[in-house]
């Protein structure tokens, strides 16, 4: 349940996945726009997709080659009608359920590598401990990953992993769920696992 999680892991993950969460209704064309402005400029690769879009994507699989349909082979049209289809699926869930719900469902399905999908099984998985005793700097490591889990499992990536979870917080730090002197404090700490698979 929502309540379960410690409040830490959903600022980092609000912070770093979707800034705009509370403000929109399961897109944000800001972030449609800065995306297309940045893959116009070659400046990097700002992700668009919402919680909510992630959570639709997770949930329904609309990223499969049976959801294109005939027009999904002509090329660019693919990609179209799969982000159609998720804004949809977003905005009827923004619709039904609330946003602590969204989130809780989103972190409940949502890969974390090693088989562990869900906040539960990732931090029993990565630190045995439960999601409501995950520490600042765990909850930043675990929502760092959902970037590339496998580029930033701090198991087989540690230091990839570390350096992405300091990014994620000092977006804690940016949107104000830490101090400076927080964010800075914690980015020293060392990458701690304690990594078991049952």
């Amino acid at each position: 349940k929502y309540e379960e999680v410690n409040a830490a892991f959903w600022n980092a993950l609000i912070s770093t996945e979707d800034e705009r969460f509370y403000s929109h209704h399961g897109i944000d064309f800001m972030g449609i726009g800065g995306a297309i402005k940045d893959a116009v400029t070659g400046s990097g690769g700002r992700g668009a997709s919402t919680i909510t879009q992630q959570l639709a994507k997770n949930m329904f699989r609309v990223r499969t080659q049976y959801s294109s349909g005939l027009l999904g082979h002509v090329p660019g049209l693919r990609m179209l009608i799969m982000k159609s289809k998720e804004w949809i699926i977003a905005v009827k869930l923004e619709l039904i359920y609330s946003k602590k719900e969204i989130l809780t469902m989103y972190a409940n399905t949502v890969d974390f590598g090693n088989n562990s999908f869900g906040v539960k099984t990732a931090a029993k998985t990565y630190f045995n401990t439960s999601p409501s005793k995950l520490s600042v700097d765990q909850a930043a490591t675990l929502v760092g990953m959902l970037k590339a889990t496998t580029a930033y499992n701090p198991r087989t990536n540690p230091e990839r992993s570390k350096s992405r979870r300091n990014v994620v917080l000092e977006n804690m730090y940016t949107h104000n769920f830490l101090s400076r002197q927080e964010a800075d404090s914690l980015k020293k700490l060392p990458l701690k696992l304690d990594f078991s698979v049952e």
